[in-house]
């Protein structure tokens, strides 16, 4: 990510700030960007580059990119061969951590504004949901900065306190840690004023010997706070509050003692509201808030014990809490009609969110080759007049190659001036932008839809969207990203990895997660027939494709898109020889099968010299890789036989090569192979299932990356004795509320989940499905769940509770089987913090 440095950074204050002996160039612009994301490069001439290695990759590998593209400025832990020959000239800050280096930096800016109020935020949950909320209630009346969506880590932090400007007059930011030994140094990069602590949870927990040791890293961010905030219910949180930070003012909040800061006297939950009676620093207040999940309401606590010192006149106003939104801490992204790729980032609605949001969607756009449409509303609360406002919304728009922008507001639409360059249509309302032609004249474009608030983007984006049915599958690519970065941390250093994504994506979607894999720089992806591949092919993709069930009869889509099939029978070899030989192709890289005890498809030890003879005879096609398949990698007792396995595939390759007359590069590793015999990870290895958030050997250090939820058609009133659904095998026992959904087996809810078997999450309860399943809907008992109504959430798997796996043991099944049997009618929609 690309963050503004105001004021901009001389470089001899850089290389002092560094202590880098290294001399600087003469006549070298200042730095104003701050850049540790190579594909968010927009200003190269006063960039500074921060090359930063992670367990995901080496920014090192993107310096000579960089360098060729005009970047003059780079931190780097170790200089490249071409500084030392003289060949690259240019500032050159070598230091022993680049993220050391990048917090220091921050560090240095922050310490510009000691005028600023700055609120660290840190807990196990809810440090967003807080931030967010004081947000929203701060922002009207005061200058407000914080830090953008979860931007909470060693790089996030820096990151978030390089956006201070001179005018904020509050920073809310948010630090999160996994390891030991990390909130000293974030501590010093948002050098906090007051401390916010949310609650203690599990999160993380493995990097701890106890729930006290991680707490007490989380308290180090308070150490000279002058204001502290947090829950007293929890004993263990006040009793380390009070011996770790007993110098500050400690603000509590409690529904036990009256004596707290901010004591709850009376909470009752009705619908989707929360009425609480409160008794802060000797005053009665009474709020509705417009939340009902049990977290929410405690985020808001956190946040109305602060206020009751720093703005105690808001807990007085019901109004602003009555208004309060949930948070969406994520990009969601979805198909649109007439070919639109829909962006729907109502997050927030100022100049640092829009920048980000822009930056996705150049990627996005970039990817898929749609045209880039930005629709956009006035932005309020930004302290700028309205000229110097949309003169930024204009360079940001011109920066990022937006084609054309929609434009909504009275604001926006008059400063038509200083947007010179970009297409533009105005509207003075969203209800002009509806009732025009415009929407339905958009083609083929990739569109980010953003606004503030009160302009309701909502009606448009669901004008937009190519499905109204409301059974969805929401994909976490946040999610995606972990779990592909948590398996390569279990292989070797920049070991490749073939990410299978066949079946559409394990049925959650192939091309968004190809997308997401591509930007990650996986150097493989895998399908099963040609056709998926020619999809992603035309849709952008241009990572390497793996056909992993080939036929002849596709051979020349194979050939003309790109798609390097696997090759497991001398039939096959021979078809693809000589369609490759007619179409005068050369050296097309295909993929070895070796059966080397799975016995479902492959070549057989005994057939390897024949194989690399006719091979090292071919030069049509040119073997890129020998792999096969662990049979019992997943089992506990099956070491033995992918012992046995390694064995023979190693002299399979051995015998291979002996004729082929050169090395292609080998894998055998599965997802449980992976996470049991990394000691035979060889040069590549296959991530599968682990992808999607299941461990096969349950292991953990996965995230679920899918979440399938519907709503309520209608709840029925329904007396004792009465039957339920075909066949009437759902008998009633009691007098009954029975909810109806709009999904069954056609969605992939299966008849297996009939009378009972299965229960789905509705308001916090578990609800038992009554009588069969039907084709199109199912009926759940929600007697016992207070308040239920038309257009409630039903999550029907996906959370704590709801587990996939519990799904799938239900059906007694695995969760592939799940996963890949839902229907196509149920919308997916994609979520990217």
């Amino acid at each position: 990510m690309d963050r503004l440095v105001t004021p901009a950074f001389a470089t001899e204050e850089l290389r002092e700030l560094l202590q880098t002996p290294l001399p600087v160039q003469e006549g070298s612009t200042p730095i104003r960007h701050i850049l540790t994301d190579s594909r968010s490069l927009l200003s190269p001439h006063d960039t500074l580059f921060i090359a930063i290695p992670t367990d995901s990759g080496d920014g090192h590998r993107y310096l000579q990119q960089l360098y060729a593209r005009g970047v003059r400025s780079f931190v780097v832990e170790h200089l490249p061969e071409q500084v030392t020959r003289g060949e690259w000239p240019g500032n050159w800050y070598v230091v022993p951590s680049s993220v050391g280096a990048l917090q220091r930096i921050a560090s240095a800016h922050r310490a510009r504004f000691p005028q600023l109020v700055s609120i660290g935020i840190t807990g196990s949950n809810g440090k967003t949901i807080v931030k967010e909320l004081l947000y929203q209630l701060l922002e009207p009346t005061r200058a407000v900065m914080r830090s953008p969506r979860s931007y909470n880590s060693q790089i996030g932090v820096p990151l978030s306190v390089l956006g201070i400007e001179a005018t904020d007059e509050l920073a809310i930011l948010e630090a999160g840690i996994s390891q030991p030994h990390e909130m000293a140094a974030l501590r010093e990069v948002i050098q906090p004023s007051i401390g916010l602590f949310t609650c203690l949870g599990g999160a993380h927990q493995e990097n701890f010997p106890s729930l006290e040791a991680k707490l007490r890293e989380k308290l180090l961010l308070f150490t000279d706070c002058h204001t502290i905030v947090y829950g007293a219910d929890d004993p263990l949180v006040a009793r380390l509050m009070r011996e770790t930070c007993p110098r500050g003012e400690h603000l509590t909040w409690s529904r036990r003692d009256p004596a707290a800061t901010l004591y709850v006297v009376q909470e009752e939950t009705r619908g989707d509201e929360t009425n609480l009676q409160l008794r802060a620093l000797g005053k009665d207040y009474q709020l509705t808030l417009p939340f009902a999940d049990a977290g929410y309401v405690e985020d808001c606590l956190v946040a109305l014990t602060l206020l009751s010192r720093l703005a105690p006149e808001l807990l007085g106003q019901p109004e602003p809490w009555a208004h309060l939104h949930p948070v969406a801490m994520r990009l969601e992204v979805k198909d649109g009609l007439a070919g639109n790729t829909l962006i729907n980032d109502s997050y927030s609605c100022d100049l640092r969110s829009l920048s980000i949001a822009l930056d996705f969607l150049r990627r996005r756009a970039t990817a898929t080759g749609e045209r880039p449409v930005l629709l956009l509303s006035d932005i309020e609360g930004s302290g700028l007049d309205d000229r110097a406002l949309y003169s930024e919304v204009a360079s940001l728009i011109r920066s990022y190659g937006v084609a054309e922008l929609l434009a909504v507001g009275e604001h926006i639409s008059s400063q038509l001036g200083v947007l010179e360059g970009v297409r533009v249509m105005t509207f003075p309302t969203t209800e002009a932008l509806l009732s025009s032609r415009v929407l339905s004249q958009i083609q083929g474009s990739c569109l980010l839809i953003k606004g503030a608030r009160r302009f309701a983007f909502e009606e448009v984006y669901r004008r937009l969207s190519i499905q109204e049915h409301q059974t969805v599958l929401d994909i976490d690519l946040q999610a995606v990203v972990h779990n592909l970065n948590h398996y390569r941390s279990l292989l070797p250093p920049e070991h490749p990895i073939i990410c299978m994504i066949k079946a559409d994506g394990y049925g959650t979607g192939a091309f968004e997660l190809a997308r997401t894999l591509q930007e990650h720089r996986v150097e493989y992806l895998a399908v099963a027939v040609a056709d998926e591949g020619k999809e992603l092919r035309d849709k952008g993709i241009r990572t390497h494709l793996v056909i992993m069930n080939p036929e002849l009869r596709s051979a020349e889509t194979l050939f003309s898109h790109r798609l390097e099939p696997e090759v497991y029978s001398f039939q096959l070899l021979e078809g693809l020889r000589a369609k490759a030989r007619a179409l005068g192709v050369r050296d097309f890289p295909i993929h070895i099968k070796v059966d080397s005890g799975m016995h479902r498809l492959g070549f057989d030890y005994a057939d390897m010299e024949r194989l690399g003879r006719e091979l090292s005879a071919c030069s049509e096609l040119r073997v890129s890789t020998v792999f096969s398949h662990l049979a019992t990698a997943d089992e506990e007792s099956g070491a033995d036989y992918v012992h046995h396995q390694y064995e023979l595939f190693a002299q399979c390759c051995e015998a291979l090569e002996r004729t082929l007359g050169y090395r292609p590069r080998r894998h055998l590793l599965n997802t449980a192979g992976i996470e049991r015999y990394p000691q035979y990870a060889l040069d590549m290895a296959r991530l599968g299932i682990g992808l999607y958030g299941f461990s096969p050997t349950g292991r953990g250090g996965v995230e679920p990356i899918a979440r399938f939820s519907t709503v309520i058609l209608q709840v029925k009133e329904l007396r004792a004795g009465e039957y339920i659904g075909y066949g009437c095998r759902g008998h009633l026992s009691r007098d009954s509320r029975i909810a109806v959904l709009p999904v069954g087996y056609a969605d992939g809810f299966s008849r297996r989940l009939s009378r009972g078997a299965y229960a789905v999450m509705i308001r916090g309860h578990l609800c038992p499905t009554v009588g069969n399943v039907c084709m199109d809907a199912c009926m759940v008992d929600v007697t016992d769940v207070p308040g239920v109504l038309v257009g409630d959430e039903a999550i029907l798997f996906g959370c704590a509770a709801l587990p996939l796996e519990h799904m799938a043991e239900v059906c007694d099944t695995i969760p592939y089987e799940i996963l890949t049997g839902i229907s196509s009618r149920v919308q997916r929609r994609y979520w990217r913090e």
